[in-house]
């Protein structure tokens, strides 16, 4: 063929490929960047569109006083005043804006380290931000999967001790398979200068965190945040997610639903591995994750748990409430009834109502391994009592009263404090307001809940 002519077809192609993209909008139509929804967890927010690929996460450091038990104030220093930091949720293959403020009432400087980014620091040392300062950098997600992210000024340690850390999701550029439920934990270790459960406001204790003995291990940040009112919740026949993150900073967590098999798990956190299937308990270390999934067949209390279990004790330990009609051929409680296991939690029947006390009284109560003696009482309604708790036995125990007669000890309207855990030959105390409805109260040791129980009997 003629030079001349080979140019003018030429031509003519690459004239003909313009026009057909022009008429099937393929021209570069960028599509606008857009914002983060931010929501405290346990909640996860809904993926941008896979048509986008710029988007913007806008956060702040701060430093706040809050609950991590009941009636235990501490010093937090959070990311959007939540603990974890609100979960960041993009496609692989994303440009991601991250703008951190540091608030103006905070009194030292942080910044951001996320595990999801290749470049210098994860993006701290591009965000140390002084009180009442904003930087921002941008990063490519290139790999698919759950990470964490935290605060690395400072010791490190401590910034994410006091609750500065959280989970970056990057999904598949498809997205992942569509659940019915998904939730978002963060499990942490916490220092304070107080025994656990001891009242009052507290402050970090290098010592133990240096040591690596925690006061509390926390999910989301309190010994409650999933019981009461912050149960996860979920309907039989359903599938649940949970995207779990270890912001650590020393611990490693054994991760278990009691009660469940989780049916696929994405260990530690990575969606560019097929996950692994029927798992009991996953680890997962300081500044890791895991994805978990599980369809739910029977109605009933299931209960999150670190099954290194001492530490069910220093509050790590949540509920998802199954509700629903069960399958009998899974499981067949009885008469026990199919619902739920929380720790090995026992109801005693009502039987001798034990001794009766009067208003403003103190009882002696013996704590020994696994029993408690006495271990029933009267009390007058609205009769305020307490009980001293010495420890005769090899480990530690506590006493807890149930918030209402069905044995629910979690309920937020509880009427008694969280009680101490009692360490070998030390004394305890519990001072117990009986409600103004007449019945039998359970209670038991946390620690070992299935054989030390006792009731109160209010007239």
């Amino acid at each position: 063929m003629n030079p001349s002519h080979r140019f003018r077809l030429a031509t003519i192609v690459l004239l003909l490929v313009l026009a057909s993209a022009a008429a099937t909008g393929c021209t570069n139509t960028s599509v606008e960047p857009v914002t983060q929804e931010i929501l405290p967890p346990p909640l996860v927010p809904d993926a941008p569109a896979p048509s986008v690929e710029h988007v913007i996460v806008s956060l702040e450091a701060t430093e706040i006083e809050a609950e991590i038990a009941p009636g235990v104030t501490y010093t937090m220093w959070t990311f959007n005043n939540t603990v974890p930091g609100p979960f960041i949720r993009v496609h692989e293959g994303d440009t991601v804006e991250i703008r951190l403020r540091n608030s103006g009432s905070s009194t030292i400087a942080h910044n951001i380290d996320l595990h999801a980014v290749n470049g210098p620091g994860g993006g701290a040392e591009a965000t140390n931000v002084a009180p009442g300062e904003t930087k921002s950098f941008t990063f490519k997600a290139l790999s698919a999967g759950l990470f964490t992210y935290h605060c690395a000024a400072g010791l490190v340690a401590d910034h994410i001790a006091n609750g500065m850390y959280g989970g970056i999701l990057v999904e598949p550029r498809n997205g992942l398979p569509r659940v019915d439920r998904e939730y978002y934990v963060g499990q942490s270790d916490m220092y304070t200068d107080g025994d656990t459960n001891e009242q009052g406001s507290m402050q970090l204790d290098f010592a133990k965190l240096l040591a690596e003995q925690p006061t509390y291990v926390v999910f989301n940040g309190h010994t409650q945040a999933l019981r009461g009112d912050g149960v996860l919740e979920a309907e039989v026949g359903e599938t649940v997610r949970i995207y779990f993150v270890d912001g650590g900073p020393n611990l490693t967590s054994s991760f278990h639903v009691i009660g469940e098999v989780f049916d696929r798990a994405w260990a530690w956190g990575t969606l560019e591995s097929r996950p692994v299937e029927g798992v009991q308990t996953i680890s997962v270390p300081p500044g890791g994750s895991v994805i978990v999934e599980f369809k739910v067949d029977v109605p009933g209390d299931y209960i999150l748990v670190d099954h290194a279990l001492g530490r069910v004790a220093k509050g790590a330990s949540g509920i998802l409430r199954v509700t629903g009609e069960g399958d009998l051929d899974i499981f067949d409680g009885g008469e026990g009834g199919g619902g739920g296991h929380d720790m090995g939690v026992h109801t005693p029947a009502p039987g001798d109502p034990g001794e009766q006390l009067a208003d403003g009284e103190t009882v002696t109560v013996e704590m020994t391994d696994n029993a408690f003696e006495p271990d029933a009482f009267t009390v007058p309604a609205g009769a305020t009592v307490t009980f001293e708790l010495p420890n005769l036995g090899a480990v530690p125990h506590n006493m807890r009263v149930s918030a209402d007669l069905t044995g629910d000890y979690d309920s937020p309207e509880s009427v008694v404090s969280t009680p101490q855990i009692v360490s070998v030959g030390s004394t305890g105390s519990l001072t117990w307001t009986a409600p103004s409805e007449a019945g039998t109260y359970p209670f038991r040791c946390d620690i070992h809940p299935v054989d030390m129980v006792g009731t109160i009997t209010v007239q």
